[in-house]
């Protein structure tokens, strides 16, 4: 599933088509002749919110795009060569220079202004992982005080699933989830209210520049310093069960915690 860092990669290649007129629009069948009517409008600049992409129009309405697990887009100078077959184009959005195309994503609708306003899955999520870094600085803003009181009222509940609820944190995924919290130190298995501030902080302080550098490269996810992937050890302890703990030496362990029974890796030395 495209995290948060893969959602602002899509926005930046979307880049060539901001500000120009659109001369054709392709979309689900569902939204009849609306497409149509988009066309001379120009693409604002897209606005990423997790793992959701928002792609504003001048005319006032807003393409809502979401990836799920095989969401993927493909842009180009005109005429572009599709790299998948027809039939798994979501949503197509041509200037009179460049094209861009969605595949497979089962989220593709347009919303007008107060669809938008009270659209009740974008307002359920919780602070943005990848909020900005204005002028680089550590905290940017991510509301991690939101963060932690969300992260609290789950209780009981282990703390890697409840990093994956899009309603408490938004954009985290699997990989940076399992990474961040060996690099914090806890447990995947914890209670969420147990994870104190610090400890919350450490997480944040992990995640966060690991996504932004993902934002820079495109291919397997990495999340190690560059001296240990030229090593070939490119990833902590997400999919590296068995093998050795790359700061202790104990072998990673895989656990799959409810309620999706999600794969999540941890050292049992360094996060005990």
């Amino acid at each position: 599933m495209a995290e948060g860092h893969a959602v602002i990669r899509w926005a930046r290649r979307l880049a060539p088509l901001v500000g120009e007129p659109l001369v054709h629009v392709t979309m689900p069948k569902r939204w009849g002749g609306r497409p149509a009517g988009l066309v001379g409008q120009r693409l604002l600049e897209p606005i990423t919110r997790g793992k959701h992409l928002l792609l504003p129009l001048s005319g006032g309405e807003t393409i809502h795009c979401h990836g799920a697990q095989y969401g993927s887009w493909q842009m180009g100078e005109r005429p572009m060569e599709l790299r998948k077959e027809s039939r798994h184009v979501r949503l197509r959005l041509d200037t009179a220079g460049w094209e861009a195309v969605f595949y497979h994503g089962p989220t593709v609708e347009l919303l007008t202004p107060d669809e938008l306003a009270t659209h009740e899955r974008l307002n359920s999520l919780g602070p943005d992982v990848m909020a900005p870094l204005p002028d680089h600085t550590p905290g940017g803003t991510f509301d991690r005080a939101e963060a932690a009181r969300r992260i609290r009222d789950k209780g009981d509940d282990p703390i890697k699933p409840t990093l994956l609820d899009q309603r408490v944190v938004a954009g985290v995924g699997n990989i940076y989830a399992s990474e961040g919290l060996f690099l914090a130190g806890v447990d995947p298995r914890r209670p969420a209210a147990s994870v104190t501030d610090a400890e919350l902080d450490a997480l944040w302080d992990a995640v966060r520049p690991m996504m932004w550098d993902g934002t820079e490269r495109w291919g397997r996810t990495m999340t190690t310093p560059p001296e240990m992937r030229e090593r070939g050890e490119t990833r902590w302890v997400y999919q590296r069960k068995g093998r050795p703990c790359l700061v202790c030496g104990t072998p990673v362990e895989l656990v799959r915690l409810p309620p999706y029974d999600r794969a999540s890796y941890l050292c049992p030395s360094c996060q005990g």
